[in-house]
């Protein structure tokens, strides 16, 4: 079969439709197009029963184990949002929505560092936590735009086993899926507090963004609003 391959002649290549010159060839005429044609046909039948190179088989069988692996490895879901400078993610499973910036009312007698005071989320008054604060980072004055035209501070509002919270963002870029095997450790070296929140660190669009721990956020938000 290989020797039937060496003769096929790839007419549309040279005088047919493909041709990059003048399609020379005759029987355009009749057929109107090279895939209508007994002889383009004919060629394509020897390609497909002709034998497969050497390594071929075990090319494709490298190639769809791969894909296998990678088909059977853990996928993670994080809600991309940025602070100040910084760009954090936290799991999506903890996700209850994202929401327009909303008026803040402070509580009375109850001014700390993590809480912020109340706000209304689809008529429930929230608590607001600043996660700014507790993660050490600075995100300037509230101005309800940022200075990149079309991007907005948003709120978060994130909750489990009962308990739930709403906090401000500099902005919301929206869900990133990634493979678990793709996050890295955080860099021991830091001296930032923020790292002792951090699972682990992840990379989209060149920008290492940190995840948040969940399992240390909530109890932590939990003391900073006593």
């Amino acid at each position: 079969m290989a020797e039937n391959k060496d003769k096929i002649d790839d007419c549309w290549n040279r005088i047919g439709v493909w041709s990059k010159g003048v399609h020379e060839c005759a029987k355009l005429k009749d057929v109107g197009h090279c895939i209508n044609c007994d002889v383009f046909s004919v060629a394509g039948r020897q390609l497909l029963e002709a034998e497969p190179p050497r390594g071929y088989l075990d090319e494709w069988t490298e190639f769809c184990a791969a894909k296998q692996l990678k088909k059977n490895s853990q996928e993670g879901s994080i809600i991309l949002f940025r602070l100040g400078d910084e760009w954090l993610g936290i799991e999506t499973r903890i996700l209850d929505e994202v929401m327009q910036m909303r008026h803040i009312h402070t509580v009375p007698h109850r001014k700390g560092a993590v809480l912020r005071g109340i706000a209304n989320v689809r008529g429930e008054l929230q608590l607001c936590v600043s996660i700014g604060r507790l993660l050490n980072i600075t995100r300037g004055e509230i101005t309800g735009i940022n200075v990149v035209k079309g991007v907005y501070e948003r709120m978060i509002v994130i909750s489990r086993d009962g308990s739930k919270f709403v906090f401000p963002v500099s902005e919301v870029r929206g869900v990133f899926r990634f493979d678990l095997s793709d996050m890295k450790d955080v860099p021991a070296t830091s001296v930032n507090c923020s790292v002792h929140y951090l699972k682990g660190m992840v990379v989209w669009e060149n920008k290492h963004v940190g995840v948040i721990d969940h399992e240390l956020l909530f109890p932590a938000l939990e003391r900073g609003i006593l």
